[in-house]
């Protein structure tokens, strides 16, 4: 078991450990709302799945911000190999931000355009330079 840890925490092999990490998260949260559901429903008598008078979306919910941001994440994705994960993150943090910021009828503000791409360049690079030059950790 220590050799297999070992092999797998060498350098070539460091990237993995976030998504690694993040799905392993993940799947214990999905396990603790699946048991909390599991219990609500058994002390409520509720059937686990119902669909009677489901609704996913709450009425009015923002369209425009929610599948935007489904459509800039799959760009983002999409990007990360031609952009690299700098410039791609730049590029999508500020749009991000721009989504965000949007209020219907009201034009963009300069100052907040302006905070949206300090942030995106600031956030980005800093986050590059952590991983890559201090932990040693490549990024794709």
């Amino acid at each position: 078991m220590q050799k297999m840890l070992r092999e797998w925490l060498k350098i070539r092999n460091m990237h993995l450990f976030f998504p690694y990490a993040i799905g392993t998260i993940c799947a214990i949260l999905l396990a603790i709302i699946l048991i909390q559901r599991a219990m609500k429903c058994r002390k409520e008598g509720t059937p686990f799945i119902n669909f009677k008078g489901y609704h996913f979306f709450k009425p009015g919910y923002d369209k425009v911000k929610l599948w935007g941001s489904v459509i800039l994440f799959v760009l983002y994705i999409v990007c990360l190999p031609i952009l690299h994960f700098a410039w791609a993150s730049v590029v999508f943090i500020f749009l991000f931000n721009v989504l965000f910021e949007m209020k219907p009828g009201k034009p963009f503000e300069f100052k907040s355009v302006l905070i949206s791409a300090v942030i995106a360049l600031v956030g980005s690079w800093g986050v590059w330079y952590l991983f890559f030059q201090i932990f040693n950790i490549t990024l794709p």
